[in-house]
């Protein structure tokens, strides 16, 4: 790929010719990716699976430990994308992979040493466990560091200002996400079944050692990416050089202000593209997905675990199928319109699942159908959107000094969904109550989807096409 001028800007990289994007180097970024997903996918399903095995009269340890993740990153989302946009990006990356696999090691590490306690509930096994929360934590933060550096800052970096080049991308790493999210916690279950008995030391040795080697891998692979790029490193040296060029700013009058980042979320509110981060981050508000509180809620329903297996990954094939329509999509309508499509399929599909919770019951044939059936569905449309709308951020950042610090707040405002999802089902934690809490998600999302045509509304300046449109478009 020819080296990117330094006062290059992205539109002037629309305006010229395309080079050849280098295979080799986005075959490297994709193998990284994927051993980042799958250990990140591993360890998050392996560690809850270890807390209700040796919590096994209460949820609550494991629910305390997912509380605190999201938590995290509720407070450190924004300072992860300040760290990519001041850091230089090679080394927030290698930094990034240390400490995920570093704080991966010492959950296991409790993990192992919370199995060979004798109480539960003693005060070793207490510290342990806050120490395991304390891993979880900064496993949480580096995760978020590398999501942001890598998928949103490398690879509009990459794609040099290509639309369809950035589409591309983006769609092969949400496949890499889906395939993890299907794949590692079978591994991390074959492992448990097959070699562990009361105390899980033969899956934690393993987990270990692909840890650890995983950790030398990504640092090389990571390495040769930045080596194949030379856009990074050119869009590296235009940041230093605004920098050392711009006058230095003066104080904030608040200094609460300061450390809550006021400004950055005034500036975020003002886009256009808020609208936009706004709405996907309301689809996290939902318990109506395979996660955790989906998941338990079905136990509780009796339904085999094979058979949520198969739903499970059912739901993820289609969210395959979301990840593939999206470009064609995209390339048809245009991100705007794509991306309206794409979320009120999600709303329509998410219909059927509400009707089996409050008109047939879940576990009633009818019921099941449409209860499995529409969250199958409802993924076409959500890992579609997921795709437009990192791609509509990327295109409205790219000549932002800040880009990563206002994505950062994107991660916030869905860690906080994500946060209040938790809220939700303490409060209507009763089996039979969870059909309340599905009516919640239903409305957050549809509420995602309304604010998203405010959005189109201003980018497009109408929501639908005027019948006269059509008719030409058929003539």
């Amino acid at each position: 790929m020819a080296l990117i001028q330094a006062e290059a800007t992205p539109l002037l990289a629309q305006n010229q010719p395309e080079s050849p994007l280098d295979k080799t180097g986005v075959r490297y970024i994709l193998i990284q990716h994927f051993s980042s997903a799958w250990g990140d996918r591993t360890v998050e399903f392996a560690l809850y699976l270890y807390l209700i095995v040796y919590f096994k009269d209460t949820l609550l340890p494991s629910s305390i430990f997912g509380f605190a993740m999201t938590l995290t990153g509720i407070l450190f989302s924004s300072w992860a994308g300040s760290a990519v946009d001041r850091m230089p990006k090679l080394s927030v990356v290698r930094w990034s992979i240390c400490v995920q696999k570093l704080s991966a090691l010492m959950a296991y590490a409790c993990v192992a040493a919370l199995f060979s306690t004798v109480s539960r509930f003693s005060s070793p096994s207490l510290c342990l466990y806050s120490l395991l929360v304390l891993a979880g934590c900064v496993l949480q933060l580096s995760n978020t560091v590398i999501s942001i550096a890598v998928e949103r800052d490398w690879t509009a970096c990459i794609s040099a200002g290509s639309s369809l080049r950035l589409a591309k991308i983006n769609t092969y790493l949400r496949q890499i996400n889906l395939f993890c999210k299907l794949l590692a916690p079978l591994f991390v279950s074959f492992l448990t079944v097959k070699y562990d008995g009361d105390n899980p030391t033969v899956s934690i040795a393993v987990l270990v050692v692909i840890s650890t080697l995983t950790m030398v891998f990504e640092l090389y692979w990571i390495q040769i990416v930045y080596d194949r790029f030379p856009a990074l490193a050119a869009e590296q040296l235009r940041r230093e050089t605004e920098r050392h060029h711009s006058p230095p700013s003066l104080p904030s009058s608040s200094s609460w202000g300061q450390t809550l980042g006021l400004g950055d979320w005034r500036e975020f509110v003002r886009l256009p593209v808020f609208l936009s981060s706004l709405s996907i981050s309301l689809l996290y508000l939902t318990v109506l997905s395979f996660e955790g509180t989906m998941l338990g809620y079905l136990k509780t329903l009796n339904f085999r675990d094979d058979f949520i297996a198969e739903m499970r990954g059912l739901c993820v094939v289609t969210g395959l199928v979301g990840t593939v329509i999206t470009v064609p999509l995209e390339s048809k309508l245009g991100s705007a319109r794509a991306g309206s499509w794409s979320i009120w399929s999600m709303v329509v599909c998410l219909c059927p699942v509400l009707a089996s919770f409050y008109l047939f019951g879940p576990q009633s044939a009818i019921g099941s159908v449409m209860l499995f059936g529409g969250m199958a569905l409802s993924r076409i449309g959500l890992w579609s959107f997921d795709i437009i709308q990192t791609k509509q951020l990327q295109d409205a950042l790219a000549s932002n000094a800040r880009r990563n610090t206002i994505t950062g707040l994107q991660f916030t405002m869905q860690n906080v969904a994500d946060l209040l999802k938790y809220v939700l089902t303490m409060i209507f934690a009763r089996p039979r109550q969870f059909r309340w809490a599905g009516l919640v998600s239903f409305l957050s999302v549809s509420s995602g989807a309304l604010v998203y045509l405010v959005y189109l509304k201003r980018e497009r300046g109408h929501i639908f096409h005027s019948p006269a449109g059509w008719i030409r478009k058929l003539l």
